[in-house]
Formats: C-alpha cells, structure tokens, sequence
C-alpha cells in the first residue's frame, strides 16, 4: 500500500521533474513539484517569443481532451489593487494536475506582481533567457492533488502595478495527468484572460488657439492648438525632431473629427498642465473630440470646434496680448531689412514695443505678424487695420520651415505717423483676430 501511494506521488504532472525510465528505456519526464519556467504557451509578445507548453514535455494534441482550463478574474483593475485570481482545471477521471501562468501586457513585458496563497499550493519562479524578466506562478508538489475527482483549483493574488499598464492577459498552461508513469496520455490545456484597467473620470483638456489663447474660438486643421489639464505629463519635455513627435515623455493627443476619423497630433511641447499640439492637416471641419492619452490610458478629454479659418495672432509676451510677435520688413531702395517691434523687460518681466520709425516717404514698412489658422483664407478674404486706419496691402501665407506657423505682411500707412502704441487688427474670412499692438514714431 505505501509502496503504490509512493509511486502516485512522483509521477509526472506538468513536464518532467526527474527523469525515469520505462520498459522500452526510452526516457519519460514529470514535474509533480513545479514545471520549467517559460511553458504557458504566451505567443510572440513584442521582442519576446513565442512560449512553449506543457507538451514540449507531454506528448498529445493541446486543447483536445474534452476538459477545460478556465482563469477567473476581474474584467478591470486599478492601480495597486490586490486582484483575486482563480485557475480551474476539469478532467473526468483525473486525479492529479498542475498548471503554470505568467501576467503580460501587449509588449510582452512582466506586469504587476502574483502573490501565493498561503495554503502552500503555488510557488512563484522567474523566466532566464529569452524570458528573463518574465515571472510565474505555479503548482507545487502540494498543489498537484485535489480532494474532488475531474477537478483541481488554485486561488492566489495578482497585485497590479502602481500605475495603469494598459491591458494585461494572463496566459495558463494546464495538465490533466493520467499517472501511467510515462509522458504519454497526458491531457494539456492553455488558455487566457485579458484585463483592463478600470475606467477612470477623464479629467478635462481645454484647447485654445495658442496664438490667441481666446475661449470658444474655433481651430483650424495645421493649426497651432495650446491645451490646458492637469497631471497631462510627468515632465516639461520640448519636440525636437522633424517631423514633429507624436509621443513626448509617455503623452499623445488624438483628435477625433466630424467624420469619426483619429488622427495622432504632432507635439511641440508637453507638460503637467499645458500641452501646444499640431491639428493634423487632414482634420474634418465640425466638431472635433481631443484626448490626451499617457502611457497608454486615456487621461484627459475636451471638445473643439474644426473650421477652415480661424485666425490668431502671436504676442511677444506669449499670451495673445499686447505688442506684436512681428517684425518689420523695411524696403529702402530696394535692399530689405528687418527691425524688431519688442524688446524684453526684464525688470516688469514683460516685452515692450519699440517704436517703428517709418522713415523718409521713399521707405516702404511693412509689418510681418505671425500667427495660425489663416493660412487656408484666399488672398481677397484677408486684411487689416492699424490705428483704426486700414492697410493697403495686406498678404498672407504658411511661415516657411515653421510647422502650423502663418504670416500676415501688412503695409503701415504713412498717415500714421506719430501715432504712438496703436492696436494692429486683422481680419481673415471675416473674422477678426485678436488685437496685437505695435508703436509708432
């Protein structure tokens, strides 16, 4: 009696723990104390491969027996949340069992943390190789046998990491052993269960016109776009390559447009509170949905309206107010030159005007202002005023080698002469930007 009871407990159970020998001497394996690592049949996951299964030690077709093997856990998890997890394995006539299951997430990469039940049960053993990294969890010699014939089950804990992961699949490999002694006749199963993390309240992203920065004004398609959130990134990161990033430090900006179509926004800068985005060029006119997504989750969500034009005008001091982000083109007989229209103060921490000299009356002076959103308005469509006095030529057009970058070239009549600080108003479509200042000598 003792001898068969011995022989029933080191017989094979999930791959070969030791090796023995059968009548024909050909060698048969058995892990009753825990299998290899790396057998749960994950497939090619990011730069890792394929993982094998229990049949690299078992001989058999995989999932072809008629039992099952089932995961049971939570549709969702959220950040370091003790996640109760269950495998369940079913075999008619079976008596002993094993299994083996690692948490992945979609590159492939260990996520998270398995915690073993206290009953001695399962045992925790880490990937080599090509799986390092990797972790499992697993029966032990304890774990083999259940007090229900055709069934055994493990309960243990997965703990999710301090961050969101995105989806995470659990991937198991299971044996339904028949105890013969040999490594044939064995019944293997693999499965999986995928997880998300759970939906959190996006928090709000308000996306403005990063010339301007006025509310509830339209953008426009190759657009420069200021959006304003919270925790929308880790760092203060700039773009710095060409064409522009589409991911800074973990954060991108998708925009949805009228016609259900998602595109990924060229990035500038991103920070914690403040993301300056590209509209993608393609973009539909109409209502548009813009989502910040960091490391994956979707954190952040506002709603902009997508027009053809909508015109906006750089200030020196960056807010939309105030003296002109411009330059001046001065023509004198025929050589062009370029003069500021601002100077930095660094004791008010502001820019102020320079007055603009407009010189003998054989000088040409132009005002070059920069801004975003005009560059689609067709030539007949735009103009300006200075002083209350309208220009009489005024031309438009995408900033060279700048992206989402336009220029307004508008003529200074000379009867302004003396004017002093003046506000420069200029329209497209007719719709006016806002009001930019310049001074006049």
């Amino acid at each position: 009696m003792r001898c068969n009871l011995s022989k029933l407990l080191i017989i094979g159970v999930f791959c070969g723990l030791f090796i023995f020998f059968g009548l024909n001497g050909s060698p048969a394996g058995a892990f009753s104390s825990g299998p290899l690592a790396s057998r749960t049949g994950a497939p090619t996951l990011g730069s890792f491969p394929a993982e094998t299964n229990c049949t690299s030690c078992h001989a058999g077709v995989v999932n072809s027996g008629g039992g099952t093997l089932t995961i049971t856990a939570p549709t969702n998890y959220s950040p370091n949340q003790d996640v109760a997890v269950t495998v369940t394995i079913n075999q008619t006539g079976r008596v002993f069992f094993g299994f083996q299951m690692t948490a992945l997430n979609d590159q492939g990469q260990k996520v998270g943390a398995f915690v073993i039940s206290g009953d001695g049960r399962t045992q925790i053993v880490n990937g080599s190789g090509g799986f390092s990294g990797r972790e499992y969890i697993e029966h032990t010699f304890a774990g083999i046998m259940s007090t229900v014939t055709g069934q055994n089950i493990w309960t243990f804990t997965w703990k999710a990491p301090a961050q969101s992961a995105g989806r995470v699949t659990f991937y198991a490999a299971g044996n339904a052993a028949n105890a013969n002694g040999a490594n044939s006749g064995d019944l293997i199963y693999t499965t999986n269960r995928s997880i998300d993390p759970a939906s959190a309240p996006l928090g709000q992203f308000t996306s403005v016109s990063a010339a301007s920065f006025a509310p509830s004004v339209s953008l426009t398609p190759n657009g420069i776009a200021a959006g304003f959130g919270s925790g929308l990134s880790a760092n203060t990161v700039p773009g710095t390559t060409v064409p522009l990033p589409t991911t800074l430090d973990g954060a991108e900006v998708t925009v949805k447009d009228a016609n259900n179509q998602t595109r990924n926004a060229g990035l500038f800068v991103v920070s914690p509170l403040q993301i300056n985005y590209l509209i993608p060029a393609d973009t539909a006119i109409g209502a548009a949905t813009i989502t910040v997504r960091r490391n994956g989750v979707d954190t952040a969500q506002g709603t902009v309206n997508i027009d053809t034009v909508s015109p906006g005008l750089f200030s020196a001091n960056a807010n939309g107010q105030g003296v002109a982000a411009a330059v001046i083109l001065r023509r004198r007989n025929g050589v062009d030159t370029f003069e500021p229209v601002a100077t930095f103060n660094s004791m008010a921490n502001r820019s102020d005007p320079i007055p603009v000299d407009l010189g003998p009356a054989t000088d040409m002076v132009a005002l070059i202002a920069f801004g975003s959103g005009f560059r689609a308005a067709p030539q007949s469509a735009v103009s300006a005023t200075i002083g209350g006095t309208p220009s009489p030529f005024v031309a438009t057009a995408a900033a060279p080698n700048f992206f989402g970058l336009d220029q307004a070239n508008i003529l200074i009549p000379r009867s302004l002469i003396g004017s002093g600080l003046v506000n420069v108003v200029f329209t497209a479509n007719g719709k006016a930007a806002n009001p930019v200042q310049i001074s006049i000598k």
